[in-house]
C-alpha cells in the first residue's frame, strides 16, 4: 500500500460510507417481518459442522468510543439471569442431531471476561450439552485486559479455549483518558504470556486509530507498543463515530474527532509498520504473521468472513446465540433482538426472541459468495464464478462493473476478460469496491448515510 492513498481525488471514495459488515445484503433492508419459523427451519436443517457465537453483553463501564451492543452491569444477578435465559434459548434449540458437530465456538460482547470463573464454566457446560467441540476446533473469547484476571485465562484454558482476543484501543494516556477506557499495557503483556502457556493461539489484539486525541506521533508510539508485544494477529480498527446510534459517543467531540486525512495517514502508517515488522496484511484491515493459521489460510485462499470478522474456518453455517446475535445460515441471516429487557423477557414467556432477518434469494447467495471473495482473496475469477452460479460474469454483472470504472481508472482495481483483481493501492478501500455488487444498496430509497460507516 503506498502513500497515493493520500491523493486528494481520493478523498471523496475514503469518506463515502459503506455497510458496516461488508458482506451481503445490505444489514439495513433486513425486515422485521421475518418469521420465527423461517429460523426454525434454518436450526432444524443447519448443516454440520457449524459455528456458535454467544454474546455476553456485560461491562464492568461504558467506554466512550463503543459501538457494541453492551450493558453495564454493576449487580451480579444479572449475569445469572443472563445465563439462566441463556440455558432455556440453548436447550429449546430444535437441532437435527445431538449434539452438534462445531469447529468454532466464539464467546463475545460486551466483555465475556465480566463474568465469574463459575458463570464462565456454568456457559460452556450448556454449549456443551448441544455442541460437540471438534478436535482442531476454535474456542475464541473476548477478553478486556483490565478486568479479565490470572484465574480467569487460566480457567477458559481448563475448558478448552484456543484463543484469546483483547480490545486495547491504544496505549496512551491521554486517549485512553479521552475514551475512559482505563489500561495498563503489563497488564495486556501479562494475558498474552500467560496465554502461550496453556499453548492458546491465534492471540490477537484489537488496535484502533482515529481517536480523539491519537495523530501520528502518539499512534506511532501505540506501534511500537503493540510490536513489541507480538501478538498473532492484530485487527486495525477506525473508530467509528455513530451517535445516532450511541449517544454516548457524543462525549468524545469534546476532545476533538480526527479527519480523514489524519484517519488515513495513521492506518497506512499501521500497514507500513507493521509489515516491516513482518506481518502479513490480511483483508484490508488484519494482520497476521506468517505462521499464524490466519496468515497461511489467507495464502492459501482459504480465508473466510463472515459477521465476526475474518476466520481460518470455511464456509460453516452461523448460530446466534444471546441478546443481538445474528445467526447467518445458507438461506438467510437473522438478528435476535438487541434490547437485553425485552429478549430475556421474550425467552422467560416463551415468545419470539427475533428482531429482524432476511431470507436470500439465488442472486443474494451468488453476491454474498462475490463479496466474501473480494474481501478475502481481493480477487474474483470470472470462471470460477460462472461454474458456480450458471451466469456469465462480464454480462449478467456489467451494472456492478460499471459502477467500479472510476476505481479502475483511478488504479484501485484492474478488470479483464479473466477477472477482477484488487490492487495493492486499492486493499483499504475493497468495501467500497464490494459495495459496487451489493444489489440491496442500489436499490431505490436505499441511501448509504448515517446507518453506515466511513471506509476509513
Amino acid at each position: 500500500m503506498t502513500n497515493e492513498l493520500l491523493s486528494p481525488e481520493l478523498l471523496p471514495l475514503i469518506e463515502a460510507r459503506t455497510p458496516r459488515y461488508t458482506s451481503y445484503p445490505t444489514a439495513p433492508v433486513w425486515s422485521a417481518d421475518v418469521r420465527t419459523e423461517d429460523f426454525d427451519r434454518c436450526i432444524e436443517q443447519v448443516q454440520a459442522p457449524a459455528a456458535v457465537y454467544v454474546h455476553l453483553p456485560f461491562c464492568a463501564e461504558q467506554c466512550s468510543f463503543c459501538a457494541c451492543n453492551q450493558v453495564v452491569a454493576g449487580r451480579r444477578q444479572a449475569g445469572e439471569r443472563y445465563i439462566a435465559a441463556l440455558e432455556t434459548q440453548i436447550r429449546g434449540l430444535a437441532l437435527p442431531q445431538d449434539p452438534l458437530p462445531v469447529q468454532r465456538i466464539h464467546l463475545g460482547g460486551g466483555t465475556p471476561t465480566w463474568h465469574t470463573v463459575d458463570e464462565l464454566g456454568r456457559i460452556f457446560a450448556l454449549l456443551r450439552e448441544r455442541f460437540e467441540l471438534l478436535p482442531g476446533a476454535d474456542f475464541d473469547v473476548e477478553a478486556d485486559p483490565e478486568i479479565t484476571t490470572d484465574e480467569q485465562v487460566d480457567a477458559l484454558a481448563s475448558l478448552g479455549a484456543t484463543r484469546i482476543s483483547m480490545g486495547v484501543q491504544s496505549f496512551d494516556a491521554g486517549v485512553l483518558e479521552a475514551v475512559g477506557r482505563p489500561q495498563r499495557a503489563e497488564r495486556i503483556g501479562a494475558i498474552l504470556s500467560r496465554a502461550r502457556s496453556h499453548g492458546m493461539r491465534g492471540l490477537n489484539i484489537d488496535l484502533m486509530y482515529g481517536l480523539p486525541r491519537q495523530g501520528p506521533e502518539v499512534f506511532s508510539r501505540d506501534l511500537d507498543q503493540v510490536i513489541e508485544l507480538r501478538p498473532d494477529r492484530l485487527a486495525i480498527f477506525g473508530y467509528a463515530h455513530v451517535p445516532w446510534l450511541k449517544p454516548h459517543q457524543k462525549r468524545l467531540e469534546a476532545f476533538g474527532l480526527t479527519d480523514t486525512q489524519t484517519r488515513l495517514t495513521l492506518f497506512l502508517m499501521a500497514h507500513q509498520r507493521l509489515m516491516a515488522a513482518g506481518y502479513w496484511a490480511i483483508g484490508f484491515d488484519h494482520f497476521a504473521l506468517p505462521g499464524d493459521e490466519m496468515a497461511v489460510a489467507a495464502r492459501e485462499g482459504r480465508l473466510h468472513r463472515n459477521f465476526m470478522g475474518y476466520t481460518t474456518r470455511p464456509d460453516v453455517e452461523l448460530i446466534g446465540l444471546g441478546t443481538s446475535a445474528i445467526s447467518e445460515f445458507q438461506t438467510g441471516y437473522f438478528q435476535q433482538t438487541a434490547n437485553l429487557a425485552h429478549w430475556w423477557k421474550a425467552i422467560e414467556q416463551g415468545k419470539p426472541t427475533l428482531e429482524k432477518g432476511i431470507l436470500l434469494s439465488a442472486d443474494d447467495r451468488m453476491r454474498q459468495d462475490l463479496i466474501r471473495s473480494l474481501m478475502c482473496n481481493l480477487r474474483l475469477d470470472w470462471q470460477a464464478l460462472a461454474t458456480r452460479w450458471g451466469i456469465d460474469p462480464l454480462v449478467d454483472l456489467a451494472v456492478d462493473l460499471e459502477r467500479l470504472r472510476p476505481m479502475q481508472e483511478q488504479g484501485l482495481v484492474e478488470i479483464d476478460q479473466a477477472g477482477l483483481r484488487v490492487t495493492t493501492g486499492g486493499r483499504l478501500l475493497v468495501r467500497n469496491i464490494a459495495s459496487a455488487f451489493d444489489a440491496w444498496l442500489h436499490r431505490p430509497g436505499v441511501e448509504a448515510g448515517p446507518r453506515f460507516s466511513v471506509a476509513v
